[in-house]
């Protein structure tokens, strides 16, 4: 698919202009510059144009620490791989000495720039769009990536670039987080800052993808990454970090974990990342339970294997919190791994998709209830004032995660624990352990039969 980067100043407007094409607030956008500091990609669509759209970085050449040399990395990638290059400067600012300095970088690399003079709306950015001609490139649209001015004349310029695709590959399809011919398994890695998320997936593909780096806080935007795993296609999703609700003050850091937490809810399975070296904490056992909440698998990744010393008493001890805090999801699968040197990645991919196959079983109605029998006949539902509780019938009314509605006399006097008993009968026989079970009761005889 043909594709197109966004580059240009920090807080001139990129992801504005990603988010009304591509269609969805798939980037954060914030006053504070230097939002961005990932390459997104998003599924672009212009009236009959479709193309992908690359957000990226913005351009500060007075920056040269590590991670800022990193972030440049990132844009110069992004820059490789677009056949056209849109250069977004603020129409109310003008052209400033960095923005004619990428200028000639830009000349160099011999590919189509159209120059979009952002935030044109009324007399207040008629500055840059007459000093945008000093940039030295012929194409120059005035428009306002917050009111949708001038998408007529993007499309004019792009209409003739792109050719519409109309027998597309299924190669094309596939390398897509968001098809729906071939969907992927969604992998969202999730955890409190600076548990090695981005280091993590970097590692996974084996490609300095997104940006890392010894701060806290370095991944802003979730990041989506197309990968394979034995013929399996994969959408990675590198989230940042969760930190505690009364720790969060800035309106920026909220945005970052709305994104994280839409990233747990569109997930089909979840790796939290934890320090192998500390255990889980008090904010890891809050982040898994809220992944179990939404019904998504689970997976502990306990990161930094590679420095933990006594590696026994520590699987110990990650498992001992596991079965104390998370009683309601047992036997959760535990990854030991180093993100940095790539320790344990394979089984960590096999078993998220052991994970994603058994979110998927289905178990039949009649199987079910010749499970139910000789459990009901050996542990009965308790009385309630001297009277039987019956249990009358169960089926599986839904998959991802396993949902199974079970009908009797009085479901709103089954003890809680009752119900814990059933769902861990469930895991035992049909090999569900370590997924989110749902068990709805409901009121009622056997639905399927005539009264």
């Amino acid at each position: 698919m043909f594709k197109i980067v966004l580059v240009g100043r920090p807080n001139v407007g990129k992801s504005t202009l990603f988010n009304r094409l591509v269609g969805a607030r798939n980037a954060i956008v914030n006053d504070q510059p230097g939002v961005t500091r990932d390459r997104k990609y998003g599924k672009a669509k212009l009236v009959d144009l479709e193309f992908t759209l690359i957000d990226t970085a913005g351009i500060d050449d007075l920056l040269k620490g590590n991670l800022d040399n990193e972030i440049k990395f990132q844009t110069d990638l992004a820059i490789d791989d677009a056949d056209l290059i849109i250069f977004v400067i603020d129409g109310r600012a003008g052209v400033l000495p960095a923005e004619k300095t990428f200028s000639k970088k830009l000349k160099a690399i011999n590919k189509p720039v159209i120059i979009l003079v952002n935030k044109c709306e009324g007399s207040g950015g008629m500055l840059g769009l007459t000093e945008s001609s000093s940039l030295g490139f012929d194409i120059m649209i005035p428009f306002s990536a917050e009111h949708g001015e001038g998408l007529s004349d993007l499309y004019d310029e792009l209409k003739d670039r792109i050719s519409l695709k109309i027998n597309i590959k299924e190669e094309d399809i596939i390398d897509d987080c968001n098809n729906n011919l071939f969907p992927p398994i969604r992998l969202g890695i999730i955890g409190r800052p600076n548990t090695g998320k981005s280091t993590l997936l970097n590692s996974i593909i084996d490609q300095k993808r997104v940006v890392t780096g010894s701060k806290a806080g370095i991944t802003r935007d979730a990041i989506e990454v197309s990968w394979y795993h034995n013929k399996q296609p994969f959408c990675l999703v590198d989230t940042a970090g969760l930190r505690r609700k009364s720790k969060i003050s800035e309106t920026l850091e909220k945005s970052m974990i709305g994104d994280t937490l839409k990233s747990i809810k569109y997930s089909n399975i979840c790796v939290l990342m934890i320090d192998a070296s500390i255990g889980l904490e008090k904010q890891d056992l809050a982040i898994a339970r809220m992944i179990v909440g939404e019904g998504r698998g689970l997976i502990i990744g306990a990161n930094m294997w590679d420095k933990v010393i006594n590696k026994d008493e520590t699987k110990n001890n990650i498992f001992y919190q596991l079965q104390k805090s998370l009683s309601q999801i047992r036997d959760v699968p535990v990854a030991f791994i180093s993100g940095l040197h790539g320790n344990g990645i394979k089984n960590l991919m096999n078993i998220s998709l052991d994970i994603r196959k058994r979110l998927d079983i289905r178990i039949s109605t009649g199987k079910l209830n010749r499970w139910l029998i000789p459990i009901l006949e050996h542990n009965p539902a308790p009385l309630y004032k001297g009277k039987r509780n019956r249990i009358r019938y169960i089926t599986q009314v839904n998959v991802r995660p396993p949902t199974f509605a079970v009908f009797m006399s009085s479901p709103e006097n089954l003890p809680e624990r009752y119900s814990r008993f059933l769902i861990s009968s469930l895991m035992d026989d049909f090999n569900l352990a370590g997924l989110p079970i749902r068990l709805m009761l409901r009121k009622g005889n056997n639905p399927y039969v005539e009264s």
